[in-house]
Order: C-alpha cells, then sequence, then structure tokens
C-alpha cells in the first residue's frame, strides 16, 4: 500500500489542510462526477426518509435509523473513493457503493446511526421541519448536552471510518485507534469543524468574484432577455455554481480529514499507509 501523505506523528492543522487543497486542486475535475453522485446517493436517504414521514407520521422517528445507516455506508464509500485518489491509485466511481457490500460496514454503522436517531427524537433537534425552534432553546441544558454528544459522536465515529475505509484497519482496530486520537490528541477533536470553517470562508470568498459575474450577467440580460428569461437563466447559473462549491468543500474538508486520521491513529493501526 502507498504512503500517505503525512508520517504518523505530530501532524499540524495546517499540514492536513494544505493537503486537502492540493487534492482539490489537482484532482477536482477528475472527481466531479463521482461527487455529484454521492450527493445524488445521499438525497436518496433523506429522500426516502421523507416519504416514510409522511406515510407514517407517527413513526418519524424510528424512519430516522435507515436513513443514517444509509448515508454513513455512503459515506464509507466516499472515503474509500477518496484513499484512492489521495494515493494516486486507479478508482472509479463504483467505489461509492464499497461499503454496501460489507457486512463490517453496516456494523459499524449501526451504532452511530442508532445513537444519532435516538439524539433526534429525545433532543430539541426533533422539531417539526419549517418550525422555529423554541425561544428558550440556547437557555437549555438538553441542549447544550445534545450538541456535546452529538460533536463526541460525530468526530468518534467519523475517524473510525475513516480508518476502515481509507486505511484497510479491521473494525476493532478502527475503534481502537480512533479512542488514541480522542485520549491523546484531544485537540483532533475539533478539526472537523475548523477545516470546516476555514473551508466555507475560504469559498466565501472566492464566491465574490462570482457574485461580480453573475451580476454583470443579470444586468446585461435585463436589456436582452424577458424577465422571464433571465430569472431562469440566473437561476440555473446560480444552482450550477452552488453546487460546485458544495463539491469543492466536500472534497477539500473530507479529504483533510482523511489525510490526517493516518498521521493520527495509534501504533495498532494502518496508520500512514492508504488502502488500495
Amino acid at each position: 500500500m502507498p504512503d500517505a501523505p503525512l508520517v504518523p506523528g505530530q501532524p499540524s492543522y495546517r499540514s492536513a489542510i494544505i493537503g486537502g487543497w492540493q487534492l482539490l486542486r489537482q484532482q477536482f475535475k477528475s472527481l466531479a462526477g463521482a461527487i455529484i453522485i454521492f450527493m445524488i446517493l445521499l438525497m436518496i436517504g433523506f429522500i426516502a426518509e421523507g416519504i416514510l414521514g409522511a406515510i407514517s407520521p407517527g413513526n418519524a422517528d424510528l424512519w430516522r435509523l435507515p436513513m443514517y445507516l444509509w448515508i454513513y455506508v455512503i459515506s464509507i464509500g466516499f472515503y474509500h473513493l477518496l484513499a484512492k485518489a489521495i494515493a494516486g491509485q486507479d478508482w472509479a466511481t463504483g467505489d461509492l457503493l464499497w461499503g454496501i457490500g460489507r457486512a463490517e460496514a453496516w456494523a459499524l454503522s449501526l451504532l452511530p446511526a442508532a445513537l444519532a436517531s435516538i439524539l433526534m427524537a429525545f433532543s430539541w433537534l426533533s422539531v417539526i421541519p419549517g418550525h422555529p425552534l423554541p425561544p428558550d432553546t440556547l437557555t437549555r441544558p438538553d441542549f447544550w448536552i445534545g450538541m456535546l454528544v452529538s460533536t463526541l459522536i460525530g468526530t468518534f465515529f467519523g475517524y473510525v471510518f475513516m480508518l476502515y475505509a481509507a486505511y484497510g484497519a479491521t473494525p476493532k482496530s478502527a475503534l481502537k485507534s480512533a479512542l488514541h486520537i480522542f485520549s491523546n490528541r484531544l485537540a483532533w477533536l475539533f478539526f472537523p469543524y475548523v477545516i470546516t470553517l476555514i473551508v466555507m470562508l475560504a469559498l466565501v470568498i472566492a464566491a465574490i468574484p462570482v457574485g461580480l459575474f453573475l451580476g454583470l450577467i443579470g444586468f446585461l440580460l435585463k436589456f436582452l432577455a424577458t424577465p422571464a428569461l433571465m430569472k431562469l437563466v440566473f437561476g440555473v447559473l446560480f444552482l450550477i455554481i452552488s453546487v460546485a462549491l458544495i463539491m469543492a468543500m466536500l472534497v477539500w474538508v473530507y479529504g483533510s480529514l482523511i489525510i490526517a486520521t493516518g498521521a493520527l491513529a495509534g501504533p495498532d493501526g494502518q496508520e500512514g499507509r492508504l488502502i488500495t
């Protein structure tokens, strides 16, 4: 198996973020089609949950479990595909389904899916979509407890999934190595959120000239097209640019996380060696 971009030891936020940026800059075009399909696969889970919830509103909390399970298993395939891209290996869009045919992937996903469903059912997160949160939300202890637990669960199992899908660790080894990260590398508990904020800020800055371009297009269309055509063209351009920015964010964020994970893992895992 090829070496990961970062050697085991003391990785920095900066080195991991730069690694993710290099993946985005060098391979975004080739990854674009697979990322679109990944986003569609995720949407299938949300749409199915919405349909089932509409059919049986009384069991809305129950339908979240298969939705989360589907999202996590598909995400495992996405991590596997990105790992191959980072390692310079041949990959295929079908790698997105890598986790579906593996019982271990489903087993790893079951616990976080169940925990996420329980949190949604018994916390402020279970409010009806489209309805505002209660005015006392930010002063309620269960709000902050739910946020803390969600952060811990999401970060921990994110590392578990990446160790399994990107570095070939067994489920037992992936869990052990993720615990090693939590016990010895607490600063990295917040890395998923830090990298997300940094990437969002970078994309917002990048969107400024895009916004100016859209403004210019809108100004020209005002004189050259009917109002209906202007709205159609403007809407299509906005949709394309928004999707492209989301795709870029996915590659940069998860590329950085995968790169960091191998260098953070404990000595019993497959750290430093990307899966093929």
